[in-house]
């Protein structure tokens, strides 16, 4: 279709695809959520960088993150931005 999905994270967000994949992956994570919100909404797991290169520690929920270009919020901890129905997304699907 377009871009350059499989190696230049800069440039696979010109693919339309790109838009699609990552709101069905997003839906999952709700659903995945929503099934156990008490023991799952809080839950992250990973290290830091992109398949551990370079190696790096656990990811937490107090890591921040920054969207830089890609949104229009700022750096926020992941412990803010897991819930999709609270916080600054505040969205279901139906």
């Amino acid at each position: 279709m377009g871009g350059d999905p499989g190696r230049d994270v800069f440039n696979s967000p010109g693919d339309p695809a790109f838009y699609l994949h990552h709101a069905m992956v997003d839906r999952v994570w709700w659903i995945w959520q929503s099934l156990d919100r008490k023991n799952r909404l809080n839950q992250v797991s990973g290290t830091r960088t992109t398949f551990n290169q370079p190696p790096s520690g656990n990811v937490t929920l107090d890591d921040v993150i920054d969207l830089g270009f890609s949104g229009p919020f700022p750096p926020d901890k992941i412990r803010n931005l897991v819930d999709t129905t609270n916080g600054p997304f505040c969205y279901t699907y139906a």
